[in-house]
């Protein structure tokens, strides 16, 4: 996904230790700071602390390798049955952390009850396919709409929110999975994992435990890492003042960073889109410069588009929104930003520059990570100011998190604006390019027609301290995965 995909809503940093030189008797534990959700569940990915700890406590039927080329996961094999059938046979002897067998059925109901709950979020996967079967303890087969081999099913299976989980009578049991680790404690605002011995990839270079906290609301992790002495790694994104990146480079500490998979925009309520806000951000358009708000930040560039170049959906043609005379709605303009100490400074920048398009003092609430789903749901709101994750190699998947989700971020209107539809309409066509080729022209619509703003792209970052081996961590994965962090 994301995916994250994609995806994806709020801040998150990792953090780990490891003690003993190899061969020795020692003790191997990841600390880690995540606004994590209250409700953990893998198949529910909203940011980037749901995303790593999807990953880590769940396992798809198939994955990327560190190539982007798909490989076995659960699933050992899978073949294609023309015309519409995908047929998976799952690993021989495939284990839950607990030690009891696996089979095909549990798998099904996995996937019915996220079709249940998420069905909104994961149109991508559950409008491709009309029916999954189990037909015996090691095979899977999925039935799509279309022809098999023209569904992109595989892709789509890769999201770690299609991975198995545990269920206990109408919820799920964490402290039993198929993924690298296992929930052994939960306090509400901590948690640890423990390493699943019983994973199919697992290693003995695996951290052997995982100790999360919740962090402070508007602490900025990155700056304050040398200072902190419980963690050895930080994850976060590229978006620091050169000086801060000097300074923690200076002490030995290694980084670890993506190409841009990152965009800050500003997305229209559907309250405000009835307020002339589409007009709005048009106009806004014309007037905002992110170097001017970010201040002296580094480690972004401009987006003259909502995806960044390289990614599927960037389009060879640039967008071209409309002349606007002026904003003939109401004031004042309510606009919601997280609360996240590096953008601090870009608060003021973006009211006064709100301010002088509306011709109306702008109203800037900041909310912390926790309460954003919440308040997206209320739509109390004009406009939300977030960064989101927009590299997920599952392009359908990304476009259906940002249009379909409920609520969306990018929200639809009536005809030519009703993106929805038209993503609808995109995913059933054919072939893979043809889809892809259809969501470049929507979401280019989306801009042109004010309904999302993109400001700027920038980066997932790590930074570790002496110790912390990241170099078996590929660049192309969408975070660091506790499972691929070797201690030195």
């Amino acid at each position: 996904m994301l995916l994250v995909p994609l995806a994806l809503l709020g801040w998150a940093s990792s953090h780990l230790a490891f003690a003993a030189s190899e061969g020795s008797v020692h003790t191997k534990s990841v600390r880690t700071y995540m606004n994590f959700a209250k409700e953990v569940d893998p198949a529910h990915i909203l940011s980037m602390a749901d995303l790593e700890l999807s990953i880590a406590l769940s396992t798809p039927l198939v994955v990327f390798n560190n190539e982007r080329q798909v490989v076995s996961g659960l699933a050992e094999t899978w073949t294609i049955l023309p015309p519409d059938r995908v047929s998976f046979t799952l690993r021989k002897n495939l284990r839950w952390s607990d030690g009891s067998q696996v089979t095909a059925a549990e798998y099904k109901k996995t996937l019915e009850r996220a079709k249940s709950l998420y069905g909104n979020d994961l149109k991508a996967l559950f409008e491709a396919v009309t029916n999954i079967e189990a037909p015996d303890e090691r095979t899977l087969v999925f039935v799509t709409k279309g022809a098999a081999t023209e569904s992109g099913l595989l892709l789509k299976l890769t999201e770690p929110m299609y991975g198995l989980l545990a269920l206990k009578g109408d919820g799920l049991n964490l402290s039993k999975t198929v993924g690298p680790f296992f929930v052994k404690e939960n306090r509400g605002d901590s948690l640890t994992l423990e390493a699943n011995k019983n994973w199919y990839a697992y290693a003995s270079a695996m951290p052997a435990l995982v100790e999360i906290k919740r962090p402070k609301d508007g602490i900025d992790l990155m700056t304050t890492f040398d200072k902190d002495d419980w963690p050895n790694l930080t994850s976060g994104s590229s978006l620091m003042s050169k000086e801060t990146l000097d300074q923690l480079k200076s002490k030995g500490f290694k980084t670890w960073q993506r190409s841009l998979d990152k965009v800050y925009s500003l997305y229209p309520s559907k309250r405000f889109l009835k307020n002339d806000g589409a007009n709005f951000i048009k106009l806004l358009s014309r007037k905002v410069d992110s170097s001017s708000l970010l201040g002296g930040l580094a480690g972004f560039t401009n987006a003259e588009q909502f995806f960044p170049r390289g990614y599927e959906l960037y389009s060879s043609q640039q967008p071209k929104v409309p002349a606007v005379d002026k904003w003939r709605g109401k004031g004042p303009i309510t606009v919601l930003l997280l609360d996240t100490a590096v953008l601090a400074g870009m608060r003021t920048n973006l009211a006064k520059i709100i301010s002088t398009v509306s011709g109306q003092p702008a109203k800037i609430e900041i909310i912390p990570v926790s309460k954003a789903g919440d308040r997206m749901k209320l739509g109390d709101f004009d406009i939300f100011g977030v960064q989101i994750a927009v590299a997920d190699p599952n392009f359908e998947g990304a476009m259906s998190f940002f249009v379909e989700r409920e609520p969306p971020f990018i929200p639809s209107g009536e005809g030519a604006a009703d993106f929805s539809a038209q993503l609808r309409a995109a995913r059933g066509l054919p072939t893979s390019a043809d889809r892809a080729a259809r969501m470049r022209e929507i979401i280019i619509r989306a801009q042109e027609a004010g309904h999302v703003l993109p400001l700027f792209h920038f980066s997932s970052l790590a930074i570790a301290k002496p110790g912390v081996d990241l170099s078996e961590v590929p660049n192309s994965d969408e975070t660091i995965l506790f499972s691929k962090v070797r201690m030195r």
